[in-house]
């Protein structure tokens, strides 16, 4: 595994640090932490969250701060809240598409948490126009169809070969 793939997960952890409920769980972070080592990568700081218990939340932010300063360079982390924002857009678009992310869970987060409300012209407010769409669908369909999640797929499809990319 080349390094910058084995980062790939901690970069991500770091990321979503900032957002609020995630990560979802500490065990994520020692996971990232681990495929890290695995992948050639060796702070002490790495070490420690790898092998840290997943009850002790407080230890692992202390650790994925420091993390972020011992390995800026080579996570290249975006630096600004714009552009993190993009960032997590890309790895959720991509968990959609992946089928790791449900739909509507994946629009919510992209449309409403990660696209600025104030911002129309924001590569991601397609995705609140689809939220509009599945919302109504919901309501006098029961349920989503087949084809309005498909348009959600190519609309992901577009933003991570266009804007986000």
């Amino acid at each position: 595994m080349e390094l910058d793939q084995a980062l790939e997960p901690l970069r991500r952890v770091l990321l979503e640090r900032g957002t609020a409920g995630y990560p979802e769980t500490v065990a994520t972070a020692v996971e990232a932490a681990r495929t890290a080592l695995a992948g050639g990568a060796d702070t002490p700081s790495l070490w420690e969250l790898g092998v840290l218990p997943v009850w002790d939340a407080l230890e692992a932010r202390r650790l994925l701060a420091e993390l972020e300063q011992e390995l800026r360079p080579v996570l290249r982390l975006p630096a600004t809240s714009e552009a993190c924002n993009w960032a997590l857009a890309r790895y959720c678009l991509q968990d959609l598409l992946d089928g790791g992310l449900d739909p509507l869970v994946a629009a919510e987060r992209v449309g409403f948490a990660l696209c600025p409300a104030d911002d129309p012209g924001s590569p991601l407010w397609p995705v609140r126009g689809w939220l509009h769409l599945a919302e109504d669908q919901q309501e006098h369909c029961g349920g989503l169809t087949k084809e309005l999640v498909a348009e959600l797929h190519d609309l992901a499809l577009r933003l991570l070969a266009g804007p986000l990319s």
